[in-house]
């Protein structure tokens, strides 16, 4: 499984869809899936794991055509709060709009 996809699963839990998850969260979510005792695959560096989803993350949302991830507004200032990221929900209701009113 990529780090995409192993992203978009960790995203996809009913919690983190609602509220976003930081770097670091998502980061070690990825490295207990892909490091196990029997896999043998070689063993990743946290920090250099992190640095590669966080950028996967910001090359997604910075791409012209809006991407799966968004980043997660604080509700009290309305600014982006450092770090946390969700999955697009908007992207989901246009396509199954889209799907809809082609039949």
């Amino acid at each position: 499984m990529s780090l995409r996809e192993s992203i978009i699963q960790i995203l996809s839990d009913k919690k983190a869809k609602r509220d976003g998850l930081h770097v670091k969260h998502i980061a070690r979510h990825v490295h207990n899936n892909k490091n196990s005792l029997f896999t043998d695959e070689p063993i990743l560096e946290f920090e250099k794991l992190m640095l590669r989803i966080n950028r996967i993350l910001l090359y997604d949302i910075n791409k012209k055509q809006k991407g799966m991830f968004v980043r997660v507004v604080n509700p009290k200032t309305g600014k982006y709060r450092k770090g946390f990221y969700k999955l697009n929900n908007q992207k989901k209701k246009y396509q199954r709009t889209k799907s809809i009113s082609n039949t």
